[in-house]
């Protein structure tokens, strides 16, 4: 049974290892304690290592303090003891520490070398196992100027629990290292992707410059050949015609969206908010949609009232509206409605854009503001849609830049959608943390591509 006075001086080593945050400190803090606390106690040694192992049963790492030494540096465990002697397959000094069983020897001269200068004042051995997870990792080595017969159970025990100590020391040492790794490994795999990123980035927006001029020109000549040709068209050609011009403009559409998300992931838009009136906003689109609106016979609605004005940045708002309402567009039929309204309770501003469409399925409702998010069946499936996939995400993430919300709702297919966003009023409050809604890029600014209606 460990005394008390010993049991308190072995608890002050064991908050030592507690305590100790840098694991690269932790060992030559440690083993120091180790051998003052032993001969404090009035058990002398002349020297303490901790010896640990690989896989492959080899040493790997030593930590010594001896005596004669400065007390606060570590010596080189194999100039003191034989490690590979300690741990070779034949030895019986490594089957007894593999069944857990510590050691006690007179026969120092097995394993301390003789040049050591305490080979003369050292009496005995005594060598206990330490373990990690049900695996022996190494040895505790202790030189001890007494013979083993002086060395009683109290000791024996004593030296077993210093052992179980420096196997928790390992335990934190090997976790520290090993999450210090893990932590390099991410960190470079991280500038990789930024890398990759980069590199992605810079490949969409060249091949999409590269491809919106030829399809530029595409499809101005489509146009020229419909509207401005000098002999007459066949109705067949006409046909091939306005679908080579319709599929040209959902590939510029395409162009254009892909840019935008681009420029967005890439951190490239700046937000620079501004009070404005969101129903003046809304008439300025309203009059840009109202021609494409009339071709398809869709009654476009606004229910007006006096509202306070939002602080957001008026071209990404504009943006947003033109997808919600382009949207809804190609998806009501005609003599259908679209109607757009707001509430506020002072703190926000709700637009909603509400159309008497296809409607959607409530378990699609969730993928709408995914990446190309086009669902398989009701809302953007429509063979007449052209749609890229891409402007409802666009749009959730120019209102999140401006601290706002988005969401949408529908009774099911067939029974209408209603697309709302919400941004913050430009109260005082507001206006006075006005830094906290600005978004400012520290590279090269870029500028969001028109919205096809």
């Amino acid at each position: 049974m460990i005394s008390a006075d010993k049991l308190l001086a072995f608890l002050k080593l064991q908050q030592l290892v507690l305590d100790t945050e840098d694991s690269k400190t932790l060992f030559p803090l440690l083993m120091p304690q180790v051998l003052a606390t032993l001969n404090s106690v009035g058990w002398s040694y002349e020297f303490v290592a901790a010896v640990f192992i690989d896989n492959e049963d080899k040493p790997q790492q030593s930590f010594c303090v001896d005596v004669h030494w400065d007390q606060n540096s570590l010596s080189s465990c194999p100039a003191i003891v034989d490690l590979n002697k300690l741990f070779a397959a034949e030895s019986l000094w490594k089957k007894e520490l593999v069944l857990g069983k510590a050691i006690l020897s007179p026969d120092i001269n097995e394993l301390i070398a003789p040049s050591y200068p305490g080979i003369a004042l050292t009496k005995s051995l005594l060598v206990s196992p330490i373990h990690f997870s049900k695996k022996l990792v190494g040895a505790m080595i202790m030189a001890s100027t007494r013979p083993t017969t002086e060395i009683n159970q109290e000791e024996f025990e004593s030296v077993e629990l210093i052992a179980a100590l420096i196997s928790l020391a390992f335990k934190i040492y090997d976790t520290q290292n090993s999450l210090t790794q893990v932590t390099q490994e991410i960190y470079k795999m991280n500038v990789q992707l930024h890398q990759l990123d980069k590199l992605k980035d810079d490949f969409v927006s060249v091949a999409s410059h590269e491809l919106r001029t030829p399809m530029t020109a595409i499809r101005s000549y489509t146009w020229m050949a419909l509207h401005r040709s000098d002999v007459p068209l066949s109705e067949k050609l006409k046909k091939y015609l306005d679908r080579t011009l319709l599929s040209t403009e959902r590939l510029i559409n395409l162009v254009n969206d892909m840019l935008n998300v681009s420029r967005i992931e890439a951190g490239t838009i700046e937000i620079r908010p501004a009070p404005f009136d969101m129903v003046q906003l809304v008439d300025e689109v309203i009059a840009e949609v109202g021609l494409k609106a009339s071709e398809r016979m869709i009654h476009l609605n606004v229910l007006k009232t006096q509202l306070p004005e939002v602080f957001a940045d008026q071209d990404k708002v504009h943006q947003v509206l033109l997808n919600l309402i382009g949207n809804a567009l190609k998806f009501v039929p005609a003599d259908g409605e679209i109607t757009v309204s707001f509430i506020s309770d002072g703190k926000v501003l709700e637009t909603l854009v509400k159309d008497t469409g296809v409607g959607i399925s409530k378990d699609d409702l969730p993928r709408l503001f995914q990446k190309f998010g086009r669902l398989d069946n009701s809302y953007v499936a429509a063979a007449t849609s052209g749609g890229t996939g891409l402007g409802l995400f666009i749009s959730r993430s120019l209102v999140e830049l401006m601290k706002g919300r988005i969401w949408v709702s529908s009774e099911g297919v067939g029974k209408g959608t209603t697309f709302t966003f919400s941004l913050p009023v430009a109260s005082k409050e507001v206006l006075a943390q006005a830094e906290k809604y600005t978004t400012k890029v520290t590279g090269e600014v870029k500028h969001l591509e028109p919205v096809a209606i």
